[in-house]
């Protein structure tokens, strides 16, 4: 195997524990296992798979403002998973900076196209809307 480029340990206590200790590139993390259909306590595993798209898509909307020295304005990405039969993430990326139409055509396949989309679009589906100009956020 080659180095890997992230990893993680997972340790749940013996007996009726519901908080599993994480090792995330060696920063420590709680990720809580949800007793019931109620809002849960704390980071749970689909939480941190949200929270992965959504981390990697704002970095990505960065990278691509620095490159083509677009104007710099906050990002902001929100991911919400769909549960059900055949569950769907939503995910809302904001940008409150205007950009001419090929630009954001340009952002809309940046999106698209980030590496955690990429591992994910063939497992389960990602709905993107795109909101950009002056006035989002």
């Amino acid at each position: 195997m080659d180095a890997p480029v992230a990893w993680a340990r997972g340790r749940l206590p013996d007996g009726d524990g519901r908080v599993v200790s994480l090792d995330i590139n060696g920063q420590a993390l709680d990720c809580i296992v949800p007793a019931g259909d109620g809002e849960p306590e704390g980071a749970t595993s689909f939480g941190m798979l949200a929270a992965a798209l959504s981390s990697c898509t704002a970095m990505s909307v960065r990278t691509f403002l620095q490159r083509f020295d677009l104007p710099q304005a906050p990002v902001e990405v929100d991911v919400a998973l769909e549960s059900g039969p055949s569950p769907v993430l939503h995910r809302r990326v904001a940008l409150a900076v205007d950009l001419d139409p090929d630009a954001r055509a340009q952002l809309a396949a940046v999106v698209d196209g980030t590496p955690v989309t990429v591992l994910l679009r063939d497992a389960i589906v990602i709905v993107t809307r795109l909101e950009v100009g002056a006035g989002t956020g």
